[in-house]
C-alpha cells in the first residue's frame, strides 16, 4: 500500500513542473525579440529618415528622461539594462545638433560599461545558467566592442566640435584602449567555451553538428575580416585629430596611418597621408586640402536562424532545435557620389566597412555562442525526454513546447552604425559650397574657404535622411 502511494504520488513534482513549462511557453512565445520590437523599428524608422529629433525624444521618454506633455528635458541617469537605447538616443542627439546631451548620455553609457566590466562572478554564473535553461536574450546587453569603440568616437566627435580637445583626445584614447581589451575579453570566452563538459565537447565536434553549422552559415570561412578589433575609419579619424591642431602627436598619428594603410591594401589617400607625415611631418605637401570622410548607410543587424541538428544523449540520439543569430544586410541604397564641391562630383573610395568589422567580432565569439545555444538545446531536449516516460503525453508536450518557444538567438544591437566609410580629398585653392543631396530634391549646402586644411566630416543613414555634416580646420 505504501509503495502504490509512493508511485502515485511520485508524478505529481513533475506535473507540476510540465505546467509551469506550459506557462511560461505561452509567455515565452508571446515575447518578441528586440530586432523586430514595434518601438525599435520606429525608432529606426525615423532614423533611417533623418528625422533625428523626433527618434532622440522618443527615447528620452522611453527612458522617462523626458515630460512628454512639456518636453522638457531631465538630467541624464544611467539606466541600468538599458544600454541599448542610451547608445540610440545619444547618436541621434549628435545628429540632431545637441553634442552636449549626446555627451551626457555617451557619458551613461561610460557608467554602465564600467559596471558591465566589473559584474560579479556570481552574477556572470547565474546569467549563463539562465541561457542554457532559456536562451542568450535573458543575458544582460553586452556591447561588443565595435558598440564599445564607436560610442567613444562619436563622443570625440562631439568634443572635437565643440572645441574642446583635450576631451576628444581622452575618448580618442579610450576607443584604442578597448581594442586591448577586446582581445582579452574574447580570449577569455574561448576558455570558457573549452570548459564544457565532455558530453558537450564530443556532441560538438561530431560530423553531424558540424555539418549543420556549415550549411545554414556557408559564407563565414570566407568572410574577410580585419586583423584584431581595429576599426581603419576611427584610427585614421584619430590620426587626423593627432596630426593637426596645438598639441598634435605626429609620431601617434603616423603609427595609426601606418595600421589603417596595412589593413585597407593601400588606399591612395591614406598612402599619400602617411607618406606627408613621413617626410614633411603633417598630412599635407603645403598647399591647403580639404579630406571629405563620408559615413554611409546603414549597419547589418543580427537576425535568428533556427535549425535542427543531431544530438546524442547517454540513452538515445535525438534531434534538438538551435537558434542562432546571423548577420543581415540593410539597403539603405546610398550612393556615395552624389556630393558635389562646386560644379565637381566628389569621388569616394571607401576604406572601411561595418560589415567586416562585424563580422571580426562574430567569428571571435562564434564558438562560445554555438556552445551555448547547443548545450541549451541539448539540456532542454533531455529534459522533454525525461518527461516523456514519466508523464507521458503530457510531460512530452509540455517539454517540446518549452524547447521550441524558449529557443531563440539574441538579435540585440546598436542601429545607428553605418554601412561604410568613405574617402576623398581635394586641393582647397579656391572658396566654394559643399552640396549634399536628399530626398526629392533637397540638399544641404555649406560654404568653404580657400587656403585651408580642412576636414569635412559627414554621416547620412540614408538617400533621404538629411546629413549631418562637420567641419574640423586642421
Amino acid at each position: 500500500m505504501i509503495d502504490q502511494v509512493k508511485r502515485l504520488n511520485r508524478p505529481w513534482p513533475l506535473l507540476a513542473h510540465a505546467c509551469c513549462l506550459l506557462l511560461l511557453s505561452l509567455f515565452l512565445g508571446g515575447c518578441v525579440n528586440y530586432q523586430n520590437s514595434d518601438f525599435v523599428q520606429n525608432i529606426d524608422q525615423r532614423y533611417q529618415a533623418g528625422q533625428y529629433l523626433a527618434a532622440a525624444e522618443a527615447i528620452e521618454q522611453q527612458l522617462g528622461l523626458m515630460d512628454i506633455k512639456t518636453r522638457e528635458l531631465q538630467p541624464v541617469v544611467a539606466r541600468s539594462g538599458e544600454v541599448l537605447l542610451h547608445l540610440e538616443v545619444a547618436e541621434n542627439w549628435r545628429l540632431a545638433g545637441n553634442p552636449r546631451r549626446a555627451i551626457a548620455h555617451y557619458d551613461a553609457l561610460e557608467n554602465l560599461f564600467k559596471d558591465k566590466d566589473v559584474q560579479g562572478g556570481a552574477r556572470k554564473l547565474g546569467e549563463n545558467i539562465g541561457a542554457v535553461l532559456v536562451n542568450d536574450a535573458v543575458r544582460s546587453y553586452e556591447p561588443p566592442p565595435a558598440e564599445r569603440i564607436l560610442s567613444n568616437f562619436y563622443k570625440a566627435l562631439a568634443f572635437w566640435s565643440l572645441g574642446e580637445r583635450d576631451n576628444a583626445r581622452v575618448e580618442f584614447n579610450r576607443a584604442n584602449e578597448r581594442v586591448r581589451i577586446a582581445v582579452e575579453r574574447y580570449q577569455e570566452m574561448i576558455v570558457e567555451a573549452q570548459q564544457e563538459s565532455a558530453e558537450a565537447k564530443r556532441n560538438l565536434r561530431s560530423p553531424g553538428v558540424q555539418n549543420a553549422l556549415r550549411q545554414n552559415f556557408p559564407n563565414m570561412d570566407q568572410w574577410q575580416v580585419y586583423d584584431s578589433f581595429v576599426n581603419p575609419a576611427v584610427a585614421y579619424m584619430n590620426a587626423m585629430f593627432l596630426a593637426s591642431g596645438s598639441g598634435s602627436d605626429i609620431g601617434q598619428a603616423e603609427t595609426l596611418l601606418e595600421r589603417v594603410n596595412g589593413m585597407v591594401g593601400g588606399h591612395p589617400i591614406i598612402a599619400e597621408d602617411l607618406l606627408n607625415l613621413r617626410q614633411r611631418g603633417r598630412l599635407s605637401t603645403g598647399a591647403a586640402q580639404r579630406w571629405v570622410v563620408y559615413e554611409s548607410g546603414l549597419s547589418p543587424v543580427y537576425s535568428e536562424k533556427r535549425f535542427s541538428i543531431p544530438w546524442f544523449t547517454m540513452n538515445a540520439f535525438i534531434q534538438v532545435t538551435v537558434a542562432l543569430p546571423e548577420l543581415v544586410n540593410r539597403s539603405s541604397r546610398s550612393s556615395v557620389n552624389s556630393i558635389a564641391l562646386g560644379a565637381q562630383a566628389v569621388e569616394f573610395q571607401s576604406f572601411a566597412r561595418m560589415d567586416r568589422v562585424m563580422q571580426t567580432e562574430f567569428q571571435k565569439r562564434w564558438s562560445a555562442t554555438v556552445t551555448r545555444a547547443i548545450v541549451s538545446a541539448a539540456s532542454k531536449a533531455v529534459l522533454q525526454d525525461r518527461m516523456a516516460k514519466e508523464l507521458g503525453p503530457l510531460g512530452n508536450i509540455a517539454g517540446m513546447v518549452y524547447a521550441n518557444a524558449s529557443a531563440s538567438a539574441d538579435t540585440r544591437g546598436w542601429h545607428a552604425m553605418p554601412e561604410q566609410w568613405s574617402l576623398a580629398k581635394m586641393p582647397a585653392k579656391q572658396a566654394v559650397d559643399l552640396r549634399i543631396p536628399y530626398g526629392s530634391g533637397l540638399a544641404t549646402t555649406m560654404s568653404l574657404p580657400a587656403d585651408k586644411d580642412v576636414l569635412i566630416y559627414i554621416k547620412q543613414p540614408s538617400p533621404n535622411a538629411a546629413p549631418y555634416v562637420e567641419l574640423f580646420y586642421l
